[in-house]
Protein backbone atom coordinates (compact mmCIF):
# COMPACT_ATOMS: atom_id res chain seq x y z
CA UNK A 1 0.00 0.00 0.00
CA UNK A 2 1.18 3.56 -0.77
CA UNK A 3 2.17 5.02 2.44
CA UNK A 4 0.48 8.83 1.34
CA UNK A 5 -2.75 6.66 1.19
CA UNK A 6 -2.03 5.10 4.58
CA UNK A 7 -1.70 7.86 6.49
CA UNK A 8 -4.65 9.51 4.10
CA UNK A 9 -6.86 7.01 4.97
CA UNK A 10 -5.74 7.28 8.86
CA UNK A 11 -7.00 10.84 9.12
CA UNK A 12 -10.45 9.66 7.50
CA UNK A 13 -10.75 7.26 10.27
CA UNK A 14 -9.80 9.55 12.65
CA UNK A 15 -12.25 11.84 11.56
CA UNK A 16 -14.69 9.30 11.74
CA UNK A 17 -14.24 8.00 14.91
CA UNK A 18 -13.78 11.93 16.41
CA UNK A 19 -10.77 11.73 17.54
CA UNK A 20 -9.22 14.61 14.86
CA UNK A 21 -7.62 17.65 15.85
CA UNK A 22 -6.86 20.72 12.78
CA UNK A 23 -4.01 22.93 14.00
CA UNK A 24 -4.15 25.89 11.84
CA UNK A 25 -1.79 28.28 11.20
CA UNK A 26 -1.07 32.13 9.56
CA UNK A 27 -0.80 29.99 5.87
CA UNK A 28 -5.04 29.31 6.29
CA UNK A 29 -6.01 32.57 6.85
CA UNK A 30 -3.37 34.42 3.40
CA UNK A 31 -6.93 32.38 1.64
CA UNK A 32 -9.21 35.12 2.88
CA UNK A 33 -7.11 38.23 1.22
CA UNK A 34 -8.22 40.18 -1.45
CA UNK A 35 -6.60 42.70 -4.54
CA UNK A 36 -7.12 45.73 -1.63
CA UNK A 37 -6.47 43.88 1.42
CA UNK A 38 -3.19 41.59 1.94
CA UNK A 39 -2.37 39.96 6.01
CA UNK A 40 1.21 40.25 7.15
CA UNK A 41 3.42 37.58 7.62
CA UNK A 42 5.19 36.95 11.20
CA UNK A 43 8.16 38.51 9.30
CA UNK A 44 6.66 40.87 8.03
CA UNK A 45 5.03 42.03 11.08
CA UNK A 46 8.29 41.94 13.08
CA UNK A 47 10.25 44.06 10.41
CA UNK A 48 7.46 47.04 11.42
CA UNK A 49 8.15 47.00 14.51
CA UNK A 50 12.27 46.81 14.23
CA UNK A 51 11.45 49.90 12.11
CA UNK A 52 9.80 51.40 14.94
CA UNK A 53 12.51 50.38 17.61
CA UNK A 54 15.08 51.67 14.64
CA UNK A 55 16.95 48.18 15.50
CA UNK A 56 18.13 45.76 12.06
CA UNK A 57 20.81 43.50 14.50
CA UNK A 58 18.14 41.41 15.74
CA UNK A 59 16.97 38.41 14.79
CA UNK A 60 15.10 36.61 17.39
CA UNK A 61 11.36 37.39 16.92
CA UNK A 62 9.96 36.68 20.28
CA UNK A 63 12.61 39.30 21.43
CA UNK A 64 11.36 42.34 19.03
CA UNK A 65 7.96 41.87 19.66
CA UNK A 66 9.05 41.95 23.71
CA UNK A 67 11.06 45.32 23.36
CA UNK A 68 8.63 46.61 21.03
CA UNK A 69 6.05 46.38 23.92
CA UNK A 70 8.51 47.49 26.77
CA UNK A 71 9.63 50.22 24.66
CA UNK A 72 6.01 51.73 23.76
CA UNK A 73 3.46 50.34 26.25
CA UNK A 74 0.45 47.88 25.60
CA UNK A 75 -1.60 50.06 24.08
CA UNK A 76 0.41 51.21 21.28
CA UNK A 77 1.84 47.63 21.32
CA UNK A 78 -1.46 46.23 20.61
CA UNK A 79 -2.85 49.38 18.53
CA UNK A 80 0.02 48.78 16.44
CA UNK A 81 -0.62 44.56 15.95
CA UNK A 82 -4.31 45.08 15.75
CA UNK A 83 -3.97 47.76 12.66
CA UNK A 84 -2.86 44.57 10.59
CA UNK A 85 -5.44 42.19 11.07
CA UNK A 86 -9.16 44.16 9.43
CA UNK A 87 -12.22 43.13 10.63
CA UNK A 88 -13.97 42.95 7.43
CA UNK A 89 -12.51 40.11 6.14
CA UNK A 90 -14.17 37.17 4.91
CA UNK A 91 -13.41 33.34 5.27
CA UNK A 92 -12.62 31.10 2.26
CA UNK A 93 -13.64 28.25 0.84
CA UNK A 94 -10.97 26.63 2.82
CA UNK A 95 -12.16 28.06 6.61
CA UNK A 96 -15.43 25.86 5.44
CA UNK A 97 -13.63 23.00 4.61
CA UNK A 98 -11.56 22.85 7.74
CA UNK A 99 -14.97 22.39 9.28
CA UNK A 100 -16.72 20.50 6.77
CA UNK A 101 -14.35 17.51 7.51
CA UNK A 102 -15.62 17.59 11.03
CA UNK A 103 -12.68 17.35 13.42
CA UNK A 104 -13.53 17.17 17.04
CA UNK A 105 -11.72 20.27 17.57
CA UNK A 106 -10.35 22.98 15.55
CA UNK A 107 -7.06 24.63 17.14
CA UNK A 108 -5.48 27.57 16.08
CA UNK A 109 -2.91 30.00 16.78
CA UNK A 110 -4.07 32.67 14.21
CA UNK A 111 -5.44 35.68 15.91
CA UNK A 112 -8.20 36.75 13.12
CA UNK A 113 -11.92 35.95 13.35
CA UNK A 114 -12.25 34.06 10.59
CA UNK A 115 -12.98 30.52 11.43
CA UNK A 116 -15.30 31.92 14.00
CA UNK A 117 -16.78 33.62 11.32
CA UNK A 118 -16.99 30.40 9.10
CA UNK A 119 -18.93 28.73 12.12
CA UNK A 120 -21.32 31.28 12.74
CA UNK A 121 -22.46 31.65 8.98
CA UNK A 122 -22.66 27.99 8.07
CA UNK A 123 -24.26 27.30 12.27
CA UNK A 124 -21.07 24.72 12.79
CA UNK A 125 -22.11 23.46 16.32
CA UNK A 126 -18.68 24.38 17.95
CA UNK A 127 -18.17 26.48 21.15
CA UNK A 128 -15.08 29.34 20.69
CA UNK A 129 -12.50 28.92 23.26
CA UNK A 130 -10.04 31.54 23.68
CA UNK A 131 -9.34 31.76 27.47
CA UNK A 132 -9.10 29.65 30.26
CA UNK A 133 -12.51 31.19 31.26
CA UNK A 134 -14.18 30.29 27.89
CA UNK A 135 -13.08 26.58 28.44
CA UNK A 136 -14.79 26.40 32.23
CA UNK A 137 -17.85 27.76 30.59
CA UNK A 138 -18.01 25.74 27.34
CA UNK A 139 -20.37 22.44 27.03
CA UNK A 140 -20.25 21.24 23.55
CA UNK A 141 -18.30 18.36 22.73
CA UNK A 142 -16.16 19.81 19.77
CA UNK A 143 -14.07 23.14 20.01
CA UNK A 144 -12.98 25.86 17.76
CA UNK A 145 -9.37 26.86 20.17
CA UNK A 146 -7.82 30.07 19.80
CA UNK A 147 -4.82 29.11 21.69
CA UNK A 148 -3.41 32.32 21.44
CA UNK A 149 -5.98 34.51 21.98
CA UNK A 150 -7.26 37.49 20.18
CA UNK A 151 -7.75 40.73 19.94
CA UNK A 152 -11.15 41.01 21.63
CA UNK A 153 -9.62 39.48 24.96
CA UNK A 154 -6.66 41.73 24.59
CA UNK A 155 -4.36 38.02 25.67
CA UNK A 156 -2.61 37.44 22.33
CA UNK A 157 0.68 35.26 22.34
CA UNK A 158 3.25 37.34 20.50
CA UNK A 159 5.99 38.50 22.58
CA UNK A 160 8.62 36.87 24.30
CA UNK A 161 7.02 36.94 27.69
CA UNK A 162 4.16 35.25 26.35
CA UNK A 163 5.54 32.38 25.37
CA UNK A 164 8.04 31.65 28.46
CA UNK A 165 4.91 32.40 30.39
CA UNK A 166 1.84 30.59 28.65
CA UNK A 167 1.47 27.54 30.92
CA UNK A 168 0.96 30.41 33.60
CA UNK A 169 -1.17 32.85 32.02
CA UNK A 170 -3.18 29.83 30.22
CA UNK A 171 -2.57 26.65 32.81
CA UNK A 172 -5.79 25.06 32.12
CA UNK A 173 -6.30 25.31 27.90
CA UNK A 174 -2.69 24.33 27.96
CA UNK A 175 -3.53 21.15 29.73
CA UNK A 176 -6.11 20.62 27.58
CA UNK A 177 -4.66 20.85 24.38
CA UNK A 178 -1.69 18.50 26.06
CA UNK A 179 -4.48 15.79 26.32
CA UNK A 180 -5.97 16.73 23.09
CA UNK A 181 -2.16 15.90 21.37
CA UNK A 182 -2.12 12.71 23.37
CA UNK A 183 -5.26 11.39 22.29
CA UNK A 184 -5.80 12.51 18.23
CA UNK A 185 -4.71 12.27 15.41
CA UNK A 186 -3.27 15.85 14.51
CA UNK A 187 -2.98 17.81 10.97
CA UNK A 188 -0.96 20.55 10.98
CA UNK A 189 -2.15 23.32 8.09
CA UNK A 190 -0.63 26.19 7.26
CA UNK A 191 2.38 26.15 9.14
CA UNK A 192 6.32 26.12 7.87
CA UNK A 193 8.77 23.51 8.62
CA UNK A 194 10.85 25.81 10.87
CA UNK A 195 8.07 27.35 12.62
CA UNK A 196 8.02 28.13 16.32
CA UNK A 197 4.80 27.28 17.22
CA UNK A 198 5.44 23.90 15.49
CA UNK A 199 8.28 23.49 17.99
CA UNK A 200 6.31 24.34 20.88
CA UNK A 201 3.40 22.21 20.42
CA UNK A 202 5.74 19.03 19.06
CA UNK A 203 8.19 19.56 23.14
CA UNK A 204 4.47 19.64 24.41
CA UNK A 205 3.79 16.52 22.61
CA UNK A 206 6.79 14.89 23.32
CA UNK A 207 7.48 15.97 27.52
CA UNK A 208 3.67 14.65 28.01
CA UNK A 209 3.40 11.28 26.48
CA UNK A 210 5.31 9.08 24.50
CA UNK A 211 2.40 6.77 23.12
CA UNK A 212 -0.01 9.03 21.21
CA UNK A 213 -1.85 8.48 17.17
CA UNK A 214 0.05 10.09 14.45
CA UNK A 215 0.60 13.69 13.83
CA UNK A 216 1.03 15.20 10.37
CA UNK A 217 2.19 18.65 8.93
CA UNK A 218 1.40 19.58 5.33
CA UNK A 219 4.31 20.81 3.48
CA UNK A 220 4.46 22.39 -0.09
CA UNK A 221 8.24 21.59 -0.78
CA UNK A 222 10.16 18.29 0.04
CA UNK A 223 12.99 19.65 2.35
CA UNK A 224 14.68 15.86 3.03
CA UNK A 225 16.40 17.29 6.48
CA UNK A 226 13.69 19.10 7.85
CA UNK A 227 11.19 16.11 7.27
CA UNK A 228 14.05 13.72 8.67
CA UNK A 229 14.04 15.85 11.47
CA UNK A 230 10.41 16.19 11.88
CA UNK A 231 9.86 12.22 12.19
CA UNK A 232 12.49 12.13 15.06
CA UNK A 233 10.07 14.46 17.07
CA UNK A 234 6.96 12.40 15.83
CA UNK A 235 5.18 14.27 13.03
CA UNK A 236 5.16 13.01 9.46
CA UNK A 237 4.75 15.11 6.55
CA UNK A 238 2.22 14.97 3.67
CA UNK A 239 3.06 16.77 0.69
CA UNK A 240 -0.16 19.21 -0.53
CA UNK A 241 1.75 19.23 -4.12
CA UNK A 242 0.07 15.80 -4.83
CA UNK A 243 -3.58 17.33 -4.44
CA UNK A 244 -4.98 19.43 -7.26
CA UNK A 245 -6.56 22.74 -6.37
CA UNK A 246 -9.26 25.37 -6.21
CA UNK A 247 -8.61 27.75 -8.78
CA UNK A 248 -6.67 29.93 -6.07
CA UNK A 249 -3.69 31.98 -7.73
CA UNK A 250 -1.46 31.53 -4.96
CA UNK A 251 -0.02 27.75 -5.14
CA UNK A 252 -0.10 27.04 -1.45
CA UNK A 253 -3.59 28.38 -1.16
CA UNK A 254 -4.44 26.06 -4.30
CA UNK A 255 -2.75 23.21 -2.55
CA UNK A 256 -3.88 23.59 0.69
CA UNK A 257 -7.95 23.31 -0.75
CA UNK A 258 -7.10 20.88 -2.81
CA UNK A 259 -5.75 18.45 0.16
CA UNK A 260 -8.99 19.50 2.36
CA UNK A 261 -11.11 18.86 -0.15
CA UNK A 262 -9.52 15.21 -1.02
CA UNK A 263 -10.26 14.61 2.44
CA UNK A 264 -13.76 15.61 3.02
CA UNK A 265 -15.14 14.05 0.02
CA UNK A 266 -12.88 10.47 1.18
CA UNK A 267 -14.52 11.14 4.22
CA UNK A 268 -17.92 11.25 2.17
CA UNK A 269 -17.19 8.55 -0.27
CA UNK A 270 -16.06 6.56 3.07
CA UNK A 271 -19.05 6.41 4.77
CA UNK A 272 -21.01 5.84 1.86
CA UNK A 273 -18.85 2.23 1.18
CA UNK A 274 -19.92 1.66 5.13
CA UNK A 275 -23.17 1.53 4.64
CA UNK A 276 -23.00 -0.39 1.24
CA UNK A 277 -21.04 -2.89 3.97
CA UNK A 278 -23.86 -2.93 6.37
CA UNK A 279 -26.53 -4.12 4.12
CA UNK A 280 -24.73 -6.91 2.76
CA UNK A 281 -23.20 -7.71 6.08
CA UNK A 282 -26.93 -7.39 7.18
CA UNK A 283 -28.31 -9.80 4.68
CA UNK A 284 -26.17 -12.64 5.96
CA UNK A 285 -25.68 -11.77 9.91
CA UNK A 286 -28.24 -14.98 10.26
CA UNK A 287 -26.17 -17.54 8.89
CA UNK A 288 -23.42 -16.07 10.66
CA UNK A 289 -23.91 -18.38 14.13
CA UNK A 290 -24.11 -21.87 11.96
CA UNK A 291 -21.34 -23.68 12.18
CA UNK A 292 -21.70 -25.26 8.75
CA UNK A 293 -23.79 -23.12 5.20
CA UNK A 294 -25.02 -24.56 2.24
CA UNK A 295 -23.58 -22.27 -0.54
CA UNK A 296 -27.09 -22.23 -1.59
CA UNK A 297 -28.20 -20.14 1.76
CA UNK A 298 -26.05 -17.46 0.93
CA UNK A 299 -27.29 -16.95 -2.79
CA UNK A 300 -30.94 -17.24 -0.94
CA UNK A 301 -30.77 -14.84 1.72
CA UNK A 302 -28.17 -12.11 -0.57
CA UNK A 303 -30.06 -12.44 -4.20
CA UNK A 304 -29.30 -11.17 -7.27
CA UNK A 305 -26.45 -13.70 -7.46
CA UNK A 306 -25.45 -17.14 -7.96
CA UNK A 307 -22.40 -19.83 -7.45
CA UNK A 308 -20.36 -20.09 -10.34
CA UNK A 309 -16.88 -22.63 -10.50
CA UNK A 310 -14.00 -21.01 -12.04
CA UNK A 311 -9.81 -21.98 -12.09
CA UNK A 312 -8.38 -20.13 -9.66
CA UNK A 313 -4.82 -21.18 -8.61
CA UNK A 314 -5.03 -24.45 -10.84
CA UNK A 315 -7.99 -25.58 -9.20
CA UNK A 316 -11.98 -25.81 -9.46
CA UNK A 317 -13.51 -23.48 -7.19
CA UNK A 318 -17.13 -22.01 -5.82
CA UNK A 319 -17.47 -18.17 -6.42
CA UNK A 320 -19.79 -15.68 -5.70
CA UNK A 321 -20.78 -13.80 -9.03
CA UNK A 322 -23.38 -11.01 -8.74
CA UNK A 323 -26.07 -10.42 -11.73
CA UNK A 324 -25.40 -7.15 -13.68
CA UNK A 325 -26.74 -7.35 -16.67
CA UNK A 326 -27.91 -10.41 -17.10
CA UNK A 327 -31.98 -10.93 -17.55
CA UNK A 328 -34.00 -12.78 -14.50
CA UNK A 329 -37.18 -13.24 -13.97
CA UNK A 330 -37.11 -11.07 -10.34
CA UNK A 331 -34.60 -8.29 -11.21
CA UNK A 332 -34.00 -6.13 -8.55
CA UNK A 333 -32.01 -2.86 -9.69
CA UNK A 334 -31.51 -1.34 -6.63
CA UNK A 335 -29.68 -4.49 -4.74
CA UNK A 336 -27.62 -4.98 -8.15
CA UNK A 337 -26.38 -1.06 -7.45
CA UNK A 338 -25.83 -2.35 -4.25
CA UNK A 339 -23.57 -4.98 -5.13
CA UNK A 340 -21.91 -3.17 -7.97
CA UNK A 341 -20.77 -0.76 -5.55
CA UNK A 342 -19.60 -3.98 -2.93
CA UNK A 343 -17.65 -5.30 -5.21
CA UNK A 344 -15.83 -1.99 -6.49
CA UNK A 345 -15.08 -2.10 -2.62
CA UNK A 346 -13.64 -5.15 -2.11
CA UNK A 347 -11.54 -4.98 -5.02
CA UNK A 348 -10.25 -1.31 -3.71
CA UNK A 349 -9.78 -2.74 -0.54
CA UNK A 350 -7.26 -5.24 -1.56
CA UNK A 351 -4.97 -2.29 -2.43
CA UNK A 352 -5.79 0.26 0.28
CA UNK A 353 -6.62 -1.76 3.72
CA UNK A 354 -9.52 -0.15 3.58
CA UNK A 355 -12.44 -1.09 5.27
CA UNK A 356 -10.98 -5.04 6.07
CA UNK A 357 -12.19 -5.26 9.33
CA UNK A 358 -15.59 -4.81 8.17
CA UNK A 359 -15.72 -6.71 5.08
CA UNK A 360 -13.87 -9.78 7.49
CA UNK A 361 -16.86 -11.04 8.80
CA UNK A 362 -18.82 -10.93 5.49
CA UNK A 363 -16.00 -13.20 4.48
CA UNK A 364 -16.06 -15.50 7.21
CA UNK A 365 -19.64 -16.63 6.53
CA UNK A 366 -18.80 -17.55 2.36
CA UNK A 367 -15.76 -19.12 4.28
CA UNK A 368 -18.34 -21.41 6.04
CA UNK A 369 -19.98 -22.22 2.81
CA UNK A 370 -16.99 -22.80 0.78
CA UNK A 371 -17.43 -20.01 -1.07
CA UNK A 372 -13.48 -19.35 -2.10
CA UNK A 373 -14.26 -15.84 -3.12
CA UNK A 374 -16.09 -13.18 -4.63
CA UNK A 375 -15.96 -12.30 -8.71
CA UNK A 376 -14.85 -8.60 -8.73
CA UNK A 377 -15.23 -7.60 -12.19
CA UNK A 378 -17.90 -7.58 -14.87
CA UNK A 379 -15.43 -9.23 -17.77
CA UNK A 380 -15.29 -12.20 -15.00
CA UNK A 381 -11.66 -12.21 -14.93
CA UNK A 382 -11.21 -11.26 -11.54
CA UNK A 383 -11.82 -12.52 -7.94
CA UNK A 384 -11.31 -11.54 -4.52
CA UNK A 385 -10.56 -14.36 -2.50
CA UNK A 386 -12.91 -15.01 0.96
CA UNK A 387 -9.25 -16.55 2.47
CA UNK A 388 -7.18 -12.95 2.45
CA UNK A 389 -9.23 -10.77 0.29
CA UNK A 390 -6.63 -10.92 -2.66
CA UNK A 391 -7.39 -9.88 -5.93
CA UNK A 392 -5.90 -12.86 -8.23
CA UNK A 393 -6.97 -13.79 -12.17
CA UNK A 394 -9.55 -16.66 -12.48
CA UNK A 395 -10.26 -19.00 -15.52
CA UNK A 396 -13.38 -20.11 -17.01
Amino acid sequence: MNVDIKHFEHIIKAADDNSLAIFVGAGVSKSAENETTKLPTWSDLIEELKIDLGITYELDYLKVAQLYFLEFGPHTYYKKIKNYFPDNLVPSKIHELIFGINPHCVITTNWDCLLETSVLENAYIYDLVCSDQDLMKSSLDKKLIKMHGDFKNHNIVFKEDDYINYEFNFPLLSNYIKSILSTHTIIFIGYSYSDIDIKQIIKWAQNHTSIRPPMYLLVYENDVVQSRYLASHGVQTLMAGDYNGGGYSDYRTNKLYGFLKSVKDKKVSSSVDKSVINIVFAKLAELGTLNAILADQITSCLGECYIVYREVEHRQVALLKFYRNEVTQLQNAELREIYAKFKRIIKASDDTGEHKNLLGPIFDILQKADIAGVICDDEDKEAVLTRDMATIPVRK
